[in-house]
């Protein structure tokens, strides 16, 4: 009979903290063993252990912080991303205040903002990485049953309505919207008819006002369009 064999776990930590100047950072700790180079830090989890007890100690034994996790971001099971053989990552977000100092399979340790981090890193974490600035580019969902809400723009098509959607996503702003949209009984008409009210997060709305006050022509969504496509 074949040996049954079973992906090993591991956890990653991306440790959101400010260096002794006050820049925000992600904590990257450059490996003593093999694979070599700058990675997160994390590690193999222990029998007995739960995944959020495994990232606090992985994070204490490379960095000596401790951390509060804030959540658990998203797991890795690429058979590659582990030269040493196939393993299952689980990443959590964890803040953390002090100085890091290397230790244990940690040679040196520190701060980096985004943009310094340029170089390879071990494992998939460039990957990692990758995924979690790119949530934080993403709005946060409204949840209008959580957070106030205030009208921000009416408009009378779809069209119109999606391109101002897209413009505050762009910006971080999210928004919802409602009202009914009755379609054109006319089949040259492919724009959806009926007023659409626009609506964001009150703590928002300004920033959301002075957005849509820089747009040319509010009411003329395919020039906007065609304005965006040729910038």
């Amino acid at each position: 009979m074949a040996e049954h064999k079973n992906p090993v776990p591991t956890v990653d930590v991306i440790i959101e903290m400010k260096d002794d100047t006050g820049r925000e950072g992600i904590v990257l700790i450059e490996r003593k063993n093999p694979p070599y180079g700058w990675a997160l830090p994390g590690g193999f989890v222990n029998y007995g252990e739960s995944l959020e007890e495994s990232a606090v100690r992985e994070a204490k034994e490379e960095t000596s912080l401790d951390i509060e996790l804030v959540r658990q971001f998203h797991t890795y099971s690429d058979p590659r991303r582990d030269p040493r053989g196939h393993t299952l990552a689980t990443v959590f977000i964890a803040k953390a205040a002090g100085v890091p100092t290397a230790r244990d399979d940690a040679k040196a340790v520190g701060v980096f903002a985004r943009e310094e981090i340029r170089f390879p890193l071990a494992f998939d974490h460039s990957k990692i990485l990758e995924d979690y600035f790119a949530s934080k580019r993403k709005p946060a969902m409204v949840h209008e049953q959580e957070k106030p809400l205030k009208e921000l723009h009416s408009v009378w098509g779809q069209s119109e309505a999606d391109v101002i959607k897209a413009l505050l996503e762009s910006h971080g702003i999210s928004s919802v919207f409602r009202g009914q949209i009755l379609h054109s009984i006319y089949p040259i008409s492919v724009d959806g008819l009926g007023e659409i009210k626009i609506f964001v997060l009150e703590e928002d709305y300004e920033a959301a006002r002075s957005i849509l006050d820089e747009l040319p022509k509010l009411g003329d969504a395919e020039e906007f369009e065609k304005d965006e496509e040729e910038h």
